[in-house]
């Protein structure tokens, strides 16, 4: 794995296809592990309902997946700091794919949804 930052985004909607937004919502990144998941980082939802995260390879290794190459993300979302939505989790998330033709590594930015958000 390179020793870079890596871009997650992950967009939220409601379930008409309008964006979620707005200061009470946060999301929370997490890489599913087999003791104990790892909080990769936290945002708040923008006009668009995107969510950013930047995370480096030291976040995705732990004590319990000293070689994870791959993690398995999921996000949870909160409204004033109650979870609303936890998302499935999305195995071997591959930073690195390289581009057949140049050999360069051309997908260090991932993104994830739309996530259908029922509102009540």
């Amino acid at each position: 794995m390179s020793s870079g930052l890596f871009k997650v985004i992950a967009t939220f909607e409601d379930t008409d296809g309008k964006p979620l937004s707005g200061k009470e919502y946060t999301v929370q990144l997490y890489d599913e592990d087999r003791f104990l998941d790892d909080k990769l980082d936290k945002a708040k939802l923008d006009i668009n309902g995107h969510a950013e995260f930047l995370i480096s390879v030291a976040d995705i290794k732990s004590i319990d997946s000293l070689d994870e190459r791959t993690p398995d993300l999921y996000f949870i979302l909160e409204k004033n700091g109650i979870e609303i939505f936890r998302s499935t989790t999305i195995p071997d998330v591959n930073f690195e794919t390289e581009n057949p033709v140049t050999g360069r590594t051309d997908s260090l930015t991932k993104s994830f949804g739309p996530f259908l958000i029922k509102q009540e």
